[in-house]
């Protein structure tokens, strides 16, 4: 997990987004460019072009999954970047932040998840183990912090001192807003639609 300020963020923002995913999605990115480069050059009948077209579809897959989801928090409201919505939480609308399996936000009776840094129960034992292997090389004070935490429980530490401060310049609560992220799903029904239709056009 990282906690980074983006260039086109708003002043002060702050973005939470897994590392290690982002990775793997850069990684296949960079894997798809260069077979479709190959393709592209030596490619000369239909089963290049299915090759093609779910190269595209893998890349849509992603940076839906991997590059977009994020939690982002400026001074007016925290955004949950998920994988085909996100949803605008004002501070003065939140009632607290809960972590666990996932970053959660809650609203009164509503609770909102963020994709990104979910934490399966088998993780957290990873990482309460390696805490503990990792307790002898490090300061008692700063062994006692770490121990048992996870990426999740980190950012949730951290939107929590966020809401802290921001509340007490809040006015009115304002109010909830969600909307389907569009580029997410052109990136998955394009070459989704692109993939069917060669693969027909092949197989006839």
């Amino acid at each position: 997990m990282s906690a980074t300020v983006f260039p086109k963020a708003a002043p002060g923002a702050r973005t939470f987004l897994s590392g290690g995913i982002r990775f793997c999605g850069w990684a296949w990115i960079v894997f798809a460019v260069l077979n479709l480069a190959d393709l592209a050059w030596r490619g000369r009948d239909m089963a290049s072009v299915v090759a093609a077209a779910v190269m595209l579809l893998g890349c849509g897959i992603a940076y839906t999954v991997a590059l977009r989801p994020r939690v982002v928090a400026d001074d007016e409201a925290v955004r949950f970047h998920n994988l085909l919505r996100d949803v605008r939480l004002p501070w003065g609308a939140i009632d607290r932040f809960e972590g666990g399996d996932a970053v959660y936000a809650y609203v009164g009776e509503e609770r909102h998840r963020a994709f990104v840094l979910q934490t399966s129960p088998r993780a957290r034992a990873r990482t309460e183990l390696k805490a503990r292997r990792e307790d002898k090389k490090l300061p008692e004070a700063v062994a006692e912090y770490m121990r048992g935490r996870t990426a999740t429980d980190f950012t949730v530490e951290q939107l929590r001192e966020l809401a802290a401060e921001r509340k007490k310049d809040e006015g009115t609560p304002g109010t909830v807003t969600s909307a389907w992220a569009w580029p997410a799903i052109m990136a998955l029904v394009v070459p989704a639609a692109l993939t069917v239709v060669t693969i027909i056009i092949a197989s006839v």
